[in-house]
């Protein structure tokens, strides 16, 4: 069966355009392909970027559905472990790279548990820097989804509407508790950074979801995704000619720990080269590149013919 169109979303790839340094690492031969396209901004970030692909409806509100994503119920939200770091006036928050392990993990959800208490609620240490919060009855408050929030300032993104104050208060409450408790004095003796907050997401409105002929790729919330919206779900894709499917999506991240010259290599020569080929001589339809934090590269059978 022909292909039609290809979705080929590159998490953490925003590095090597955002930043005018890094853009001399791209290759030439990716270049090239990236001029004959057609560029949108949009500088979502991968979790927003991924529900969209799956969802009917535009995705609304600063939230995202990503605890019911994560196993937990119709009552839970995220929670999970943070660095708040003071900066003069205010508080940057820190999520990635922590260099938490469960055990700490699981000490700490119990240090902060009692305080929950007068919430209904019970954390649940899912993976070391992946928690859930089980509600009794979900929270009408208004949350902001964590992801996009690295090292930015928390003011505006803040609970708000009913009960804010209420979450606000356990937020400060959590930040009091976990100042120099033993967890942290151990954390900081050893060079690490405190965990001194929870940040709660992860309630946003469920979408109408649709399903895709084909998903692949290695990346959180992935096979979930493609498992709750009824899609076929395809392990071990390591190339373009490997999909049959006529609607497909790959995701294929960037992991700045491994070799980077040979992950542009795997993404040029497995992925975006192929499907040029394919592209001029109408075998695919559409490919459109999705670099979250960054934008959009969409070609077509007649944009890959440019010479420029």
């Amino acid at each position: 069966m022909a292909k039609a169109r290809l979705s080929l979303v590159l998490p953490d790839y925003a590095i090597f355009f955002a930043n005018e340094l890094n853009r001399g690492l791209v290759p030439e031969s990716v270049n090239r392909c990236l001029k004959k396209a057609r560029f949108h901004a949009d500088d979502s970030p991968y979790y927003r970027r991924l529900l969209s692909l799956f969802a009917e409806q535009k995705l609304k509100g600063t939230d995202l559905p990503i605890a019911r994503l994560r196993g937990g119920s119709q009552n839970s939200l995220c929670a999970d472990p943070c660095y708040l770091h003071p900066d003069r006036d205010q508080l940057l928050l820190f999520y990635r790279d922590l260099d938490l392990s469960i055990d700490e993990a699981e000490a700490i959800a119990s240090r902060v548990q009692p305080l929950l208490n007068e919430f209904d609620a019970r954390l649940t240490v899912l993976e070391a820097d992946k928690w859930l919060l089980e509600c009794n009855e979900l929270p009408l408050v208004d949350l902001a989804a964590k992801e996009g929030l690295h090292g930015r300032p928390v003011s505006g993104y803040m609970p708000s509407g009913e009960g804010a104050q209420d979450w606000i208060r356990l937020w400060n409450e959590i930040q009091m508790l976990l100042f120099d408790c033993p967890e942290n004095q151990a954390r900081e003796a050893a060079g690490k950074v405190p965990i001194n907050s929870l940040w709660f997401w992860g309630k946003g409105a469920q979408p109408s979801w649709r399903a895709w002929p084909h998903v692949s790729g290695e990346a959180p919330l992935l096979k979930t995704l493609a498992v709750e919206t009824g899609s076929d779900y395809q392990s071990g894709m390591s190339e373009f000619e490997q999909i049959s499917a006529r609607q497909a999506v790959h995701v294929l991240a960037f992991d700045p720990e491994s070799d980077w010259d040979q992950q542009w290599q795997t993404l040029a020569q497995n992925w975006l080269l192929p499907a040029m080929r394919a592209l001029k001589y109408w075998r695919l339809g559409g490919l459109e590149l999705i670099i979250p934090e960054w934008g959009d590269y969409k070609l077509t059978p007649l944009s890959s013919w440019r010479f420029w």
